[in-house]
């Protein structure tokens, strides 16, 4: 665990939280504050959080029991003789206490937020590279990481709730790195659990059909995004994509005002990139930035990787490059795991990971491998359970772009993969494509491998980075790049042997 060297220190919630009352006390002093009864210990705050299944409110009597001090809550509790802190929004409230405790490190931090999407991993990784590069040291909390500009460890939560965005934030403080690139999810931002954090950049990179499953409509997922504008510093910047349709309703109504820097690909942007070459090395592109020119080269395939580069891009202005600066860091861009990733053991033909698991991701993966392929290509995805059914039907009406389709398990939950494969195919009933079923993923991998041919390409997509698999409540071991190096290995060892054999013959 990424742990500052400062303990979290008391804070007053009178100051913190000035539109507070109180009962039982005329106020409340704390060095502790906890959301979840397991957290809870003796002489802490406990915060009465609304959650999707239960109300803290209804976990009092735990907290009681674990000798919790005062109760943060929305109304007075008039069967609770503990001291109550009252306030109108008990997950803001908490946010700002979580990050007071560690002396509010995002205030003397640069700080980018990033939601959308797809595009939210790549585009913080790249600027990331970018601040790394210029010598500004930057940590980074997201879907795949969370680091501290000098250690790091998986991460658990695309967004962690507010304590552990404050721990984090505090470590990297404590480690000298004075910059941070942050994933924001839909579910983080409809939740408040950025509250208390303090962003000098939001960028919102674009928004298509997710999670409505949670959302319940598209307006929701939109105004859920849309809640990143309410972290901004006084002198922060909203970076919007206006290849987005629904980019100008990001923009606040007039009364408040917020600087906005808009990047596309048009020349109507404020930014925008004229792409010279789209190459399976990487992407080379001129950047149009008022009257400046200046060309960049990136590590990563496709025009949506390009797209990203100048979400980055922008951010990094706010934050003080230069554009020679943001010019040297693409070149040195890392690859993103789980993005595009490839997996190359000597084969005639490209296989590539990615964690595409929307239609407009999977739409922009076929589009970006298309071109860089001679044969043909090979697409093997599935689709969550428990999660958003209706774009299953998207997600096949996407994949059907691709020569050969391949339609297997992803992370089923408590789902029969049956049935989501049942949701998956009334997506291809329009379409001429005849997809292959095979719900084991393992065996999935391996047939498109073993069935490819020189020139052709293999897309593994919908897990990208992540090394397990969830069946149940269980989270199996499984990792798309260690089974795609599998099957050509044994793709090899089976020629190598038919060879021997025909020669013998």
């Amino acid at each position: 665990m990424l742990i500052p060297h400062r303990q979290p220190g008391a804070v007053n919630l009178r100051k913190e939280i000035p539109l507070a009352s109180f009962v039982g006390c005329p106020d409340i002093t704390v060095s502790e504050v906890a959301a979840h009864t397991d957290d809870c210990t003796p002489g802490c705050l406990f915060a009465t959080l609304p959650g999707t299944q239960s109300h803290g409110r209804d976990h009092i009597p735990l907290a009681l029991q674990r000798g919790v001090a005062a109760i943060l809550t929305d109304y007075p509790l008039a069967d609770i003789s503990l001291p109550q802190c009252i306030v109108p929004d008990v997950r803001k409230a908490y946010g700002q206490l979580c990050h007071a405790m560690y002396g509010h490190p995002s205030r003397r931090m640069g700080i980018a937020g990033v939601t959308g999407t797809n595009g939210k991993t790549t585009t913080t990784w790249i600027l990331r590279s970018l601040l790394q590069s210029a010598s500004r040291s930057t940590g980074l909390i997201g879907t795949i990481e969370y680091n501290d500009g000098v250690h790091s460890e998986p991460s658990t939560l695309t967004t962690p709730d507010a304590m552990t965005t404050a721990r984090l934030l505090a470590a990297m403080r404590d480690h000298q790195t004075n910059y941070a690139a942050i994933e924001l999810s839909s579910h983080a931002l409809a939740q408040g659990r950025p509250e208390g954090l303090g962003l000098d950049v939001a960028v919102i990179t674009n928004v298509t059909h997710d999670h409505l499953d949670y959302h319940g409509s598209l307006e929701d997922y939109i105004a859920a995004k849309a809640r990143i504008i309410d972290y901004l510093k006084p002198e922060g910047i909203l970076v919007v994509n206006t290849e987005c349709p629904h980019w100008e309703q990001f923009i606040p109504e007039q009364e408040r005002r917020v600087r906005v820097l808009s990047f596309g690909a048009t020349d109507d942007a404020d930014i925008f990139p004229e792409i010279l070459e789209l190459s399976s090395s990487g992407s080379r592109f001129r950047m149009h930035y008022g009257v400046e020119r200046f060309d960049c080269e990136i590590p990563l395939i496709g025009k949506h990787n390009v797209s990203n580069a100048v979400a980055a891009a922008c951010a990094a202005l706010h934050l003080g490059l230069t554009t020679e600066e943001i010019q040297a860091g693409l070149a040195k861009c890392p690859p993103v795991p789980g993005r595009l990733e490839t997996v190359n053991c000597g084969q005639n033909f490209n296989v590539y990971v990615d964690y595409a698991h929307t239609d407009d991701a999977i739409q922009h993966a076929i589009q970006t491998v298309r071109p860089l392929t001679s044969g043909q290509t090979t697409i093997v995805f599935g689709a969550g359970g428990e999660r958003d059914r209706f774009k299953r039907r998207k997600m096949a009406a996407a994949a059907a772009a691709a020569d050969k389709v391949i339609v297997t398990s992803d992370n089923p939950r408590g789902e029969s993969p049956e049935q989501i494969i049942e949701d998956i195919l009334e997506g291809f009933e329009s379409t001429s494509v005849k997809p292959i079923i095979e719900v084991d993923r393992k065996k999935a991998i391996h047939r498109a491998i073993c069935e490819a041919k020189g020139g052709d390409a293999v897309l593994v997509a919908g897990k990208g980075h992540e090394r397990f698999q969830i069946v149940g409540n269980q989270r199996l071991p499984f990792d798309d790049v260690a089974v795609c190096r599998e099957a050509i290995q044994w793709n090899f060892r089976t020629l190598h042997r038919a060879e021997a054999t025909a020669k013998v013959a």
